[in-house]
């Protein structure tokens, strides 16, 4: 039997005929969008497996609001929607396998498949990123380990690209980076201010983009309510990246590796896949890949949806409807 396959989908300026593109690439099942129509009003789709979230919250990227947004969409998938997966989108998100070979996949018996870094365990990741997990973006101590982060890599600095996010790696020369060393774990053991994390909240870093079955889903709309944990990471800067790993590290019983290829980060932002990068989508053991260009005629596109998806009937609709536009996607 099919299994019942619950697409989300974060939308707030990419454009119509993109996102409706992404959505016929993967009927028949439903994609539930939500979509922040304070930014782009007119927005509008056809498809007919798309579903709005009701009252979308106002988003943006690196800003709480798109957590807020994530939750806000998960938390009408479990009350209205029948499901025995979830998977979370982006907008620049396309297929890169055929849809049948992913519900083969999600029938496997794994509670949830996703991308986490042990901040505790791994000491690139905690270097690199872990004054933004222990320290509240707007204070004095956030900006000091901010900069002792930056003394820690600065005589010898590499990096790593995984779990859908890259870290430094390297670093640890000279008394600055020693002296770095110990504030961020002097932090990280609540020595510099309180935080939630400890033995029943251990801290992970990776990407945003999960899926998850139904219990999962639910467990993290509830974890979400409670208001110490949403008042802490309401603080954190891109705090989705610690949120959703950390809580999908206590709640899945069983863990698969994440279902993205994510395309190498330029700072913050993933690189436009372009069409070089086929040959590498095509041996890729993931399902979806971001980002790609927000234009339903780019040639990557179609290549990728025609070639390794087989996804024709998405690209004869694209075709019929003639949407081409020049906008940049979040």
């Amino acid at each position: 039997m099919r299994p019942r396959i619950l697409f989300v989908v974060m939308s707030a300026v990419a454009a119509p005929g993109t996102v409706e593109q992404l959505a016929l690439s993967l009927a028949p099942h439903t994609v539930l969008l939500h979509h922040d129509f304070s930014q782009s009003p007119d927005f509008r789709v056809e498809a007919q497996n798309v579903a709005f979230v009701p009252e979308p919250v106002r988003t943006g990227w690196g800003t709480f609001g798109f957590v807020e947004g994530i939750f806000h969409a998960l938390d009408h998938a479990v009350r209205h929607h029948d499901f025995d997966y979830l998977q979370l989108l982006s907008p620049t998100c396309l297929p890169i396998k055929p849809l049948s070979h992913f519900e083969a996949h999600v029938a496997q018996p794994v509670d949830a498949h996703f991308g986490a870094i042990d901040l505790m365990d791994d000491q690139d990741c905690l270097m690199s990123v872990g004054y933004r997990a222990f320290t509240p973006a707007d204070t004095f101590r956030h900006r000091v380990l901010r900069r002792l982060t930056a003394e820690y890599f600065a005589r010898r600095r590499g990096r790593r690209d995984e779990s859908g996010v890259w870290i430094h790696s390297g670093g640890g020369v000279g008394w600055k980076a020693r002296l770095a060393r110990w504030t961020v774990r002097a932090a990280a053991h609540r020595a510099l201010g309180p935080h939630p994390f400890g033995p029943g909240l251990r801290p992970y870093y990776g990407s945003v983009w999960f899926g998850a079955r139904p219990h999962v889903v639910r467990g993290m709309v509830e974890a979400f309510r409670q208001p110490e944990l949403r008042t802490w990471f309401s603080r954190l800067r891109i705090a989705e990246e610690f949120l959703v790993p950390t809580l999908l590290m206590r709640l899945a019983g069983s863990r698969g590796p994440l279902n993205h290829y994510i395309s190498r980060f330029d700072q913050a932002h993933p690189h436009k896949l372009r069409d070089e990068d086929l040959d590498e989508l095509r041996v890729s053991p993931a399902f979806f890949a971001r980002k790609f260009p927000d234009d339903p005629q780019a040639q990557v596109r179609w290549k990728v949806l025609g070639e390794l998806v087989g996804a024709e009937d998405a690209l004869a609709e694209t075709a019929s409807r003639g949407r081409v536009t020049d906008a940049e996607s979040v």
